[in-house]
């Protein structure tokens, strides 16, 4: 008898010291979830902020290179422009090497024809004063012959003067007309090396948004990867709370200033949805901004958007137990953090699929939805 009293004694406590030694491992593998948790999603914002700055980086690298081409588009219609200009005095270049040349040619057969002209007149000049000393009838008719041949000699001069003024002006307009097209062509130069250098622009912009690009794909994949690992850590979470013992004690009213139900527990017509359909909380009629309590301690294990309901904080409580806060304007503690018993977390609001300021209010066991009223004490 004494023997079988120790054995199960004994039995007993290695249950107890197996029970102990259980939910302090479950206990440390939910706190260190947790942590793996924080830390995820501490990634996970650390990474969001870095695709913000990329993709503001690639917004100005766009916007950079739409000024650019604009620039390039407007440069090159002026590139055009002097193209067309230089190709314009060209012809005109053309036209005044062929008068030039006319103008040089003629000059020098009137030169020719001068120089002749006057070699004979030097070598026969005697003999043509003479011819007209004895030609002539009288001394009038001697003067008269004489100035008629001093006159075609003058015109000769003057035909030639104006052929050299001719030919000089032609020159000038050569003169000019080339400078102007040393001109465009150094305009030209510089415009076709702009040109260059905006082209090697926009293929350096386009490298640099190629590259952020990837970077932004990188860093989407990487946020896909913490997103799913965060949620499978908080899964666990969950899986590792229902381990845990609940903390114990009556939840408390999450709304002090109002305790008006607007909908009830389980059956309903949706308000906005307008079918019928099970509600899985309570509807609390609180003003917009008022306050929301904790309705027992525990931690909080979601703090963010939920699709319909909106902003949400969800407080694991142990033992399974859970509770939400939904349609909320602000919310006031994060994921991880360890809240008390009535200790503001939240302000009502109307977010998600609400329409107009209230609470929703849940609790659940392992998941599945309860009738709040049994375990809140309803004001």
């Amino acid at each position: 008898m004494y023997k079988k009293r120790a054995l199960s004694i004994f039995l007993i406590i290695v249950m107890l010291v197996s029970f102990v030694f259980n939910a302090a491992n479950a206990d440390d593998e939910l706190e260190q979830a947790k942590q793996d948790k924080k830390s995820i999603d501490n990634q996970i914002n650390q990474i969001k902020n870095e695709k913000k700055n990329e993709l503001n980086e690639k917004a100005q690298l766009e916007q950079e290179k739409k000024n650019l081409i604009n620039t390039e588009k407007k440069e090159n219609e002026e590139y055009q422009n002097l193209l067309e200009e230089i190709s314009e005095l060209e012809k005109i270049l053309e036209e005044v090497e062929k008068a030039l040349k006319e103008a040089e040619e003629n000059y020098e057969n009137q030169v020719r024809l001068f120089k002749a002209h006057m070699s004979a007149m030097y070598k026969n000049s005697n003999e043509t004063i003479l011819d007209i000393i004895l030609e002539s009838r009288n001394i009038v008719d001697f003067l008269e012959r004489f100035e008629l041949i001093s006159l075609l000699s003058k015109r000769d001069k003057q035909i030639a003067e104006q052929l050299k003024v001719a030919k000089e002006d032609v020159e000038y307009k050569r003169h000019t007309f080339l400078e102007q097209k040393a001109e465009l062509q150094k305009a030209i130069e510089e415009k076709r090396n702009r040109l260059e250098s905006l082209k090697a622009s926009r293929t350096s912009l386009d490298s640099q948004i190629q590259s952020t690009k990837r970077k932004l794909e990188i860093l989407e994949k990487q946020e896909k990867e913490l997103l799913a690992k965060s949620e499978e850590i908080g899964n666990l979470i969950i899986t590792l709370s229902t381990r845990k013992k609940y903390v114990e004690g009556q939840m408390v009213w999450p709304t002090p200033s109002c305790s008006t139900i607007t909908s009830a527990f389980g059956r309903r017509r949706h308000p906005v949805l307008r079918y019928i359909s099970n509600h899985t909380g309570i509807d609390i009629g609180a003003k917009s901004g008022a306050n929301i309590l904790a309705a027992n301690k525990g931690t909080v294990i979601v703090a963010g958007w939920q699709g319909a309901y909106g902003n949400t904080i969800i407080i694991d409580h142990g033992g399974g137990i859970t509770t939400l806060y939904g349609h909320c304007s602000k919310l006031l503690v994060k994921a991880g953090q360890e809240v008390d018993a009535g200790q503001i977390i939240a302000k009502v609001g109307s977010t998600g699929l609400s329409t107009g300021p209230h609470l929703h209010f849940e609790v659940r066991v392992n998941g599945t939805p309860q009738d709040p009223l049994k375990y809140v004490s309803y004001k």
